[in-house]
């Protein structure tokens, strides 16, 4: 109907001439005239060519609106094709763009830019080439020639941050009057070519560290030029103590341990010598054009820069072994063996001593970091070891060796407690006393970790009580080894007589009043008895 009404308007003036004449032949107004039958004549055929002509008129409008539809299909398609395509002729003019990529991934306006400017870069050659290829393939009509040329092109460029891929295609002229023209496709593929760099990244480097990994060793050495490297040194590096850290603090403090080794690793040697993770906990360092003096020299910057690393969980401890060869009689997998029989000889001398360090790091860092009362110990330690002795224990015996080490590792578990639940200044809810009951599972498995099975066990045994109502086992009784029950109703009293974040201090007949309250519930009662006989007679001395 619209179409119809279209018309009429477009044809008014025809369709009144043609009415007007109908009319005037149906009225008889010429009627008896000599030409009427030829006026006749002529009206049929004026009607004719009028509807002829409207009929053509329909056909191309409808071809006219098919043709419309098809270019915004083609540049929808184009416009979400994720490509810039776009033409330029001899004068090297952008003439057309036939999607918005173009704008995007140029970031502004290109009609009418030279597309040498358009594709310029740092790269001088590239710039020249651009010249070369244009220029050449706008200049001949020999289609070999052209892709001669074309293959010469980059498959991709970098402009800004982005990495394009560029296709050009030579577009000839259908007419004399049509201008040769160069169709250029372009893609971003910068996630492609970051994900290509990555994958290539990993294959030769640790995910974690950064640093060389295996692999990348094995092409070193596939590579090896003898001539360019003696003498040759290796240092084996395995960090002391990951286990603990993975243990008691989570994985995540783990690889933050093996992070802070690699970055002194990297600091202690030169940008030439390769640093690679070799897997787990142990480091690999190859080291060119270094002799024997200058590899030791470069062991012992190692251990002090671990010394210089306080910002890690535990203390930065490694075990080193180093092997030197001067011209090329063996293998690099035999050094590689040397260097690694060294570092575990090295690992077994201070195995224990090491370890022992480690613990005593983390009750450092106890007391640092969560405001622990660094004379707990101090004073646990004292009174502990008089109960022991009025208890009968013997001065000199190995109870009284576990008892003394007992006491500076009972809190060690509470450094893998959350300081918002350790230090908070109000009651602890449920959920915070279930997180806070670990403390004793996570001290048992970083004494266990030094091989002093006894004290791991008086340690998880903490918190038992004496009749059966602790955690975390609900021992009974002296079912809860002795360590345990001397150093639990010393911890008590101290922690009673002392200000904690929550409460304020006991006084000590306070204090006394609740021990022998708790006594045969909490404590074992004969201790108890012991211990408010000592505290006593200290007030009646000090009287």
């Amino acid at each position: 109907m619209i179409e119809k009404n279209f018309q009429r308007q477009l044809f008014k003036k025809e369709l009144q001439i043609l009415e007007q004449a109908w009319s005037g032949l149906a009225e008889g107004k010429y009627e008896g005239h000599e030409f009427v039958e030829d006026y006749k004549l002529m009206v049929k055929h004026y009607e004719n060519l009028l509807t002829l002509t409207r009929r053509i008129f329909k056909i191309s409008d409808i071809q006219a609106r098919n043709l419309m539809q098809r270019e915004t299909e083609l540049k929808n398609l184009l416009d979400n094709a994720g490509q810039g395509f776009l033409t330029f002729g001899r004068d090297l003019r952008i003439d057309r763009e036939y999607s918005v990529e173009c704008d995007k991934l140029f970031g502004c306006k290109i009609n009418t830019m030279n597309i040498l400017d358009l594709l310029k870069s740092s790269d001088q050659a590239q710039n020249d080439q651009f010249v070369e290829v244009f220029q050449g393939v706008l200049g001949t009509s020999d289609p070999v020639i052209q892709q001669q040329l074309i293959n010469k092109l980059p498959s991709v460029i970098k402009r800004g941050e982005r990495y394009l891929s560029i296709e050009l295609k030579p577009i000839p002229p259908n007419h004399e009057e049509d201008n040769f023209l160069c169709m250029l496709v372009l893609t971003d593929v910068t996630e492609k070519r970051k994900a290509e760099e990555q994958v290539a990244f990993l294959s030769y480097h640790d995910k974690l560290t950064g640093l060389y990994n295996r692999a990348f060793i094995d092409k070193w050495v596939d590579e090896f030029q003898p001539e360019n490297d003696f003498p040759l040194s290796v240092i084996m590096v395995d960090l002391n103590g990951l286990k603990l850290a993975n243990d008691v603090f989570g994985h995540l403090q783990g690889d933050v341990l093996l992070t802070g080794l690699g970055q002194v690793l990297l600091k202690c040697t030169r940008r030439s010598d390769i640093v690679a993770r070799w897997g787990g906990d142990e480091f690999l360092i190859l080291l060119p054009g270094t002799d024997e003096l200058a590899c030791q020299g470069v062991g012992e910057r190692i251990r002090e820069g671990c010394i210089q690393r306080l910002d890690l969980s535990i203390e930065l401890s490694v075990s080193l072994g180093s092997a030197t060869q001067k011209e090329p009689t063996k293998t690099i997998a035999d050094l590689f063996g040397v260097a690694e029989n060294e570092m575990y000889k090295d690992k077994l001398q201070e195995s224990k001593d090491v370890r022992r360090r480690l613990i005593m790091s983390v009750e450092k860092k106890l007391h640092i970091k969560f405001f622990e009362d660094p004379g707990h110990v101090d004073r646990v330690g004292q009174l502990a070891l008089r109960l022991g002795k009025a208890a009968g224990l013997k001065p000199g015996s190995l109870v009284l060796d576990n008892l003394n080490l007992m006491v500076r590792l009972h809190d060690i578990g509470k450094v893998g407690i959350p300081k918002e639940v350790l230090g908070k200044q109000t009651i602890l809810t449920d959920y915070e006393w279930e997180i806070m009951r670990r403390h004793s599972e996570i001290g048992y498995r970083m004494a266990q970790s030094i091989d002093e099975s006894i004290v791991a066990e008086a340690i998880l045994a903490l918190r038992e009580r004496w009749d059966g109502t602790g955690y975390p086992r609900r021992l009974k009784g002296e079912q809860i080894p002795l360590l345990s029950r001397l150093v639990g109703i010393v911890d008590a009293f101290d922690v009673m007589t002392h200000n904690r974040p929550y409460r304020s201090a006991y006084s000590q007949e306070d204090a006394i009043s609740e021990l022998t309250k708790e006594s045969g519930t909490q404590f074992d009662p004969h201790l108890t008895s012991i211990l408010i006989s000592e505290l006593l007679n200290e007030n009646q001395g000090a009287g």
